[in-house]
């Protein structure tokens, strides 16, 4: 979305800088490790600049670097960002379960390591996504073939009482749902892939999904336009401050501060459906974002509260620029990484609050180069620079339609 102040000089400058973030997946991609070693090709979690180390990513996190060098790919056609994106893509095909033996987790994905029994069903569906945005770019059929069979996994295990699965457990074939029936707000961003399937192939049989999760999502919204963790906090205590909630007083520690990707599934819903209701929900969340946040923690929810208002405005007509533009500098750009000559850091978006105050490895927040941050602002700036829709967290896709 353009803002009628920006100049072609500043969208430039938004471009150079997501394309710098893209650089960063390609130049910190685990590429220099002996043949032996399976971590080869990996993409890393996040890197801890003090002391040099890295943390390797897990399946949601690799399908976040394919939504950024895919659509860094479709701008550009650097193939760098395409070996980068391909390389990576097949460290998702170790974790993706492609035998029709495994009955139960067929097309499901494992969470961290080809060996690991659990694989996390939200997380996944980013892994998905993450597959279909690739083929968008390349056409290659198989990426194509292996986001369609989670979707799959997805329609055959789905429950309209309990939504999708939490969880699947490979070695004993068994699929595992939240206790309760009760509507876990980001959970329901599960539905993304099943919404880019339909639009890249027009395949419908899923859609019905799709709108259950939006109908999950707003029994989440408050009064007031925000999201809840859960549709029923009586049931619930609230966190300590991380990358989602905890933040503020009373009520507002169960507000969502970063919701994975909410308006793209309630925009799509309105897309399938025609209701406005939908989209007005999404305005009264627009609006309460743009009257409460951003903070300064966690450091990652801007680039996702930025892209939501620039999306909430497209679909509406709302003009929601000013705000993502006053915020921009202190929010996003002060954040990357620029002259460090540190491969490992260069062009990435510091900022990790998964642990509370920073990662695993001590250290604070601004200490730790994510991916989470880096692909949020990679999104965000591609979408002020008019080349880019910020592709799998995008109602319309890696190619806007």
């Amino acid at each position: 979305m353009k803002s009628d102040s920006t100049t072609e000089s500043d969208r430039q400058l938004y471009l150079d800088r997501a394309l710098a973030a893209a650089d960063w997946f390609v130049n910190s991609q685990a590429n220099d490790l002996p043949a032996w070693d399976a971590n080869g090709g990996r993409f890393l979690y996040y890197y801890y600049m003090p002391e040099g180390k890295s943390l390797y990513g897990i399946v949601w996190t690799h399908g976040r670097a394919l939504f950024v060098l895919a659509e860094a790919y479709r701008i550009t056609g650097d193939r760098r960002y395409l070996e980068s994106a391909e390389t990576g893509a097949r460290y998702l095909f170790a974790l993706q379960e492609t035998d029709p033996h495994y009955a139960v987790t067929y097309g499901a994905f494992h969470e961290r390591t080809p060996q690991a029994d659990f694989g996390g069903t939200l997380d996944s569906a980013q892994a998905a996504a993450g597959l279909l945005v690739l083929y968008e770019a390349t056409g290659n059929p198989d990426y194509l073939r292996r986001g369609r069979l989670f979707c799959q996994y997805l329609a055959r295990t789905w429950r309209a009482d309990y939504s999708f699965t939490f969880c699947t457990h490979h070695h004993e074939q068994r699929v595992e749902y939240y206790e309760d029936p009760w509507e876990v707000c980001i959970h329901a961003c599960t539905a993304i892939p099943l919404w880019h399937l339909y639009r890249i192939t027009g395949e419908g049989q899923h859609l019905h999904m799709v709108v259950d999760s939006a109908e999950r999502i707003l029994k989440c919204q408050r009064s007031d336009g925000a999201l809840k963790w859960y549709s029923d906090t009586s049931k619930i205590d609230p966190s300590n401050p991380n990358h989602h909630w905890g933040h503020g007083e009373g009520e507002d520690r169960f507000s969502i501060v970063n919701d994975d990707g909410c308006v793209t599934v309630v925009l799509a819903a309105y897309m399938i459906t025609g209701d406005v209701k939908y989209l007005d929900a999404m305005v009264a969340y627009a609006d309460w974002t743009i009257h409460n946040l951003p903070q300064e923690r966690p450091y990652n929810a801007f680039g996702i509260q930025a892209a939501n208002v620039l999306d909430v405005g497209r679909a509406s007509g709302m003009d929601y620029t000013p705000w993502v533009f006053d915020n921009l500098k202190t929010h996003c750009l002060d954040l990357q990484v620029v002259g460090s000559e540190d491969p490992k850091a260069e062009g990435g978006f510091r900022g990790e609050d998964e642990e509370g105050d920073g990662g695993v490895f001590g250290g604070t927040s601004l200490d730790y180069v994510p991916t989470r941050n880096t692909c949020y602002m990679a999104g965000l700036l591609f979408r002020l620079s008019g080349k880019g829709t910020g592709a799998g967290f995008s109602a319309w896709g890696l190619g806007g339609r």
